[in-house]
């Protein structure tokens, strides 16, 4: 049985994860907690490996992943600085996801 601390809120932003080896994937969310959120990806990531979440060029968040499988990963946020926390607050209230949808044509 899985236990969640934060309420999680459906999110659906295009995504790029970032391996601190180079790699570049490029992803979905589905949902965002303030502790983390879930990526579907067609390609696995190894657990415990340390990513930078970007969310449409908007900013990123580190991360570390805590779950991998066929549908994408999971990841914990490692949000240390107020900038990143800053950032985390906009995506939880919406106001980022707004503002891309906005840029980006959607409605």
């Amino acid at each position: 049985m899985e236990h969640r601390y934060k309420k999680r809120f459906q999110f659906s932003l295009d995504v790029t994860v970032r391996g601190g080896d180079g790699s570049i994937l490029y992803g979905r969310s589905c949902d965002i907690s303030s502790e983390g959120m879930f990526i579907e990806l067609n390609e696995s990531v190894p657990i415990h490996t340390a990513v930078d979440v970007e969310c449409s060029s908007c900013g990123y968040l580190p991360a570390l992943v805590v779950h991998s499988g066929d549908r994408g990963i999971g990841v914990m946020f490692r949000a240390t600085s107020l900038d990143e926390k800053e950032f985390l607050d906009q995506l939880l209230s919406g106001t980022l996801v707004e503002q891309v949808e906005h840029h980006s044509g959607r409605s």
